[in-house]
């Protein structure tokens, strides 16, 4: 707790914290007159599946399945300068959070040479908002919900309304012109859009922008909308949707290879007994709850009964302890459960909890030990390491930087543990000089993290989404990188290989996104008189 405590103090008093990071980005006087922008020139070159990309873009379209790594800033970014060079525009940059806004905003002052863009955020008070007139600004950052409440929440009730239509746009524009209101941007652009539907501000703010005229480009990088609903609500304000397709050869042409290798990395004898274990003692409750509340809650859905819960808690706990290794549940709380503290045949007469407590000296964590001998053995300059426990990121994260250094690894984990202003400062932190990001699934979408030479996947992507996601951070082709290399971890003797193979298999029906796989023993450790090739790499 201590060393995490250290980190975030790092963050926040360095030259990575957000305060430093967004010196400037927003307004600090007051804007009295509205302002337009007009792109001249970009500091950057599209490369040609872009310019394509580029030329289907409409007033009002939707570009699906770009994945991460391929350029959908910049292709936006085009397309500002492209209606703006000649005919002075309002641009609106919606993204999902505050550290993307942070990044997107450094991008529209550098690359788009606009050095009147600004990032507004809640970290401005409404207040401070009003008296700064921020809205008159010609070019904008922000995040949906601070655009929506500062311009559209006095039409709460119209938009909502209108959304419950077939035709929401079109009842809005009514209402807008009765009451002489116009979406005050010309140009908005939607990033990470997929999760702008029903009632949500993103979505709200695409009918109005569309209600009004606006210019609308909005940009996902899931290959497709999964949802039929989905779908349907974003074609009412959609004319084009072009969907991309990462198998499409002047897009592979800019991809390196993909390579996918699954090490299986052996577990001590005492964690499997306690893996079953925990099936056993979880089967067991889950036939209780089947015969007090019913088949439908044994499915491991309900959270309304104690005993469900504990049914919840345990699944969880069992996935967990072999997919993010022994110490990344030391503090779940269902260790209290008293089945867990009966002796238990298979353990010798053990409990389940006296042999995790002796497990976690033995070997406290057979994963993290795995990415560590990687990580010393792997050539690269930037790497990734992704896992979904929090608590697990965090150990991880500390045991290398006490190793490398605490300005050699970031550490990028969720809100409950970390400040959005605190992730922002991760993300530069990696960015600027860090070679290793540990992260949790936050890191999989919705922020721009820099291209990694190789990915360590602790755990297994639970779905399609997570696993193109992931990738993503690797697909990027730079010099010298001609494959996007990852390594899976799996536990011999548990669910995880199958887990797995099932998602890449969904992942190669839905989406045609396919890699090279190999399977084998973890590699063993190399002898300490031999120099890391990273050590090569180091500044």
């Amino acid at each position: 707790m201590q060393e995490w405590e250290e980190y975030l103090k790092f963050l926040n008093g360095g030259r990575y914290s957000l305060q430093v990071l967004s010196s400037g980005l927003s307004p600090s006087k007051r804007i009295p007159e509205k302002e337009s922008v007009s792109v001249k020139s970009l500091n950057y070159q599209l490369y040609p599946f872009q310019q394509k990309i580029l030329e289907k873009i409409s007033n009002g379209t939707l570009i699906v399945g770009l994945p991460t790594g391929l350029g959908k800033t910049y292709v936006a970014g085009a397309y500002i300068h492209r209606m703006t060079c000649k005919s002075p525009s309002r641009v609106a940059f919606l993204t999902p959070s505050v550290p993307l806004g942070v990044q997107q905003t450094i991008f529209a002052r550098k690359q788009l040479n606009l050095e009147n863009a600004y990032f507004i955020s809640g970290s401005i008070t409404p207040e401070r908002r009003r008296e700064l007139m921020v809205w008159n600004a010609g070019y904008v950052v922000t995040t949906p919900q601070t655009l929506y409440n500062d311009l559209l929440a006095e039409f709460e009730i119209e938009i909502r309304q209108a959304k419950a239509e077939g035709d929401p746009v079109g009842r809005l524009r009514k209402i807008f012109e009765s009451e002489g209101f116009r979406f005050p941007y010309d140009i908005l652009i939607a990033d990470e859009c997929h999760g702008y539907i029903g009632e949500t501000d993103g979505y709200s703010i695409l009918v109005s922008a569309k209600a009004s005229g606006a210019k609308i480009l909005a940009l996902s990088a899931t290959p497709q909308l999964h949802s039929p609903k989905r779908l349907g609500e974003l074609r009412k304000i959609f004319e084009t949707i072009e969907s991309v397709s990462i198998e499409d050869p002047e897009v592979k042409g800019q991809m390196p290879g993909r390579e996918l290798s699954i090490l299986r990395v052996p577990a001590s004898p005492r964690l499997i007994a306690i893996y079953k274990g925990l099936y056993s003692v979880a089967k067991e409750v889950q036939e209780r709850v089947a015969s007090i509340y019913g088949p439908a809650h044994a499915r491991g859905y309900c959270r309304d009964h104690g005993l469900c819960i504990c049914l919840i808690a345990l699944k969880i706990m069992r996935t967990r302890i072999v997919e993010d290794g022994a110490s990344s549940v030391s503090g779940y709380g269902i260790w209290k459960m008293r089945e867990l503290s009966r002796p238990a045949r298979e353990l010798g007469g053990k409990s389940i909890l006296e042999a995790y407590k002796e497990l976690v000296l033995e070997q406290p964590n057979h994963k993290i030990s795995a990415a560590i001998q990687l990580l010393e053995s792997e050539r690269f300059s930037k790497a990734i390491v992704f896992m979904e426990s929090v608590e697990g990121a965090k150990e991880l994260g500390g045991v290398l930087q006490r190793s490398r250094g605490i300005e050699d690894v970031a550490v990028l984990v969720g809100k409950g543990d970390m400040k959005m202003e605190e992730q922002a400062s991760a993300l530069m932190q990696f960015r600027e000089r860090a070679s290793i990001l540990v992260c949790t699934s936050i890191g999989e979408e919705g922020l721009d993290i820099p291209s990694a030479d190789i990915e360590i996947w602790i755990d297994p992507p639970s779905n399609p989404k997570k696993w193109i996601q992931r990738f993503g951070r690797v697909l990027r082709r730079s010099e010298g990188k001609s494959v996007a290399k990852i390594f899976a971890l799996v536990t011999p003797g548990t669910h995880e290989r199958n887990k797995m193979i099932g998602v890449m298999r969904k992942v190669e029906r839905v989406y045609g996104f396919t890699q090279r796989v190999s399977e084998s023993e973890l590699p063993k450790r190399a002898p300490r008189s031999q120099t890391r090739l990273t050590m090569f790499q180091r500044d």
